[in-house]
């Protein structure tokens, strides 16, 4: 009789903790749901974007729970909250909202709508963004160059193959010309900048300035702009 009582008592024992564990977990998830918890970001975190938007654009870094925007007249940190749908970033008048490949930017009771990634002009704003002052590119094969004043002069060439870094390159003038030369491993740089229009022959995307490269006897001609850093 005794062995019937004690399993009894832990049948029911066990019974009790079952139903406690199922309304502790029940309370839990109505807590969650009551919290309108804001999913995980979908953005890559650390990543410039850029948006054109009709009649507008604007510049966009993502962070954990956050957007960093630099509007025409303001820079602003944005905070993720929750939406039924979508992506939605707030700080006190400016609103972004993005769904799949729609987005609203919203700025007082100003609405642009239609705003779309222009992922061809992210590397010059990233690279206006680490404080590169002159970018160029040119093609076939593919490469770039970026130059911050008084410190360094950054090549990378055969579509990103071949870098190079080349530190405290000398700058000389000639009317319209600017002349960078540098030196490394036995390597000579040379940089010509003509102020001159000039049209990229793949793209047909136009600059301010004719670019011509030489380096370990090779020459790469191509197009580049002067950066003026908004990012502040």
């Amino acid at each position: 009789m005794s062995s019937l009582f004690n399993c009894s008592n832990a049948f029911r024992l066990f019974v009790a903790g079952f139903v406690s564990i199922g309304l502790g977990a029940c309370t839990a998830n109505r807590d969650r749901e009551l919290e309108s918890p804001v999913p995980a970001d979908s953005q890559p975190v650390g990543k410039t974007l850029v948006y054109e938007c009709t009649g507008y654009e604007f510049i966009a870094r993502t962070g954990p729970g956050e957007m960093a925007v630099w509007l025409e007249d303001r820079y602003l940190i944005l905070s993720r909250e929750y939406s039924a749908s979508g992506e939605k970033y707030v700080e006190g008048d400016v609103t972004f909202w993005t769904k799949g490949d729609d987005a609203l930017l919203i700025i007082g009771k100003q609405e642009f709508g239609d705003c779309e990634l222009a992922p061809h002009r992210v590397p010059w704003e990233d690279a206006r963004r680490r404080g590169v002052d002159f970018r160029a590119v040119g093609n076939e094969p593919g490469w770039y160059l970026e130059i911050q004043h008084d410190r360094h002069i950054l090549f990378v060439g055969d579509y990103g193959m071949n870098r190079a870094l080349f530190l405290s390159p000398t700058l000389d003038r000639a009317g319209a010309l600017t002349i960078y030369t540098a030196s490394m491993d036995n390597k000579e740089l040379r940089v010509e900048i003509l102020d001159e229009l000039c049209t990229d022959t793949m793209k047909g995307d136009t600059f301010a300035s004719q670019v011509t490269v030489y380096l370990d006897e090779k020459s790469y001609k191509g197009c580049g702009n002067t950066l003026t850093s908004t990012w502040k």
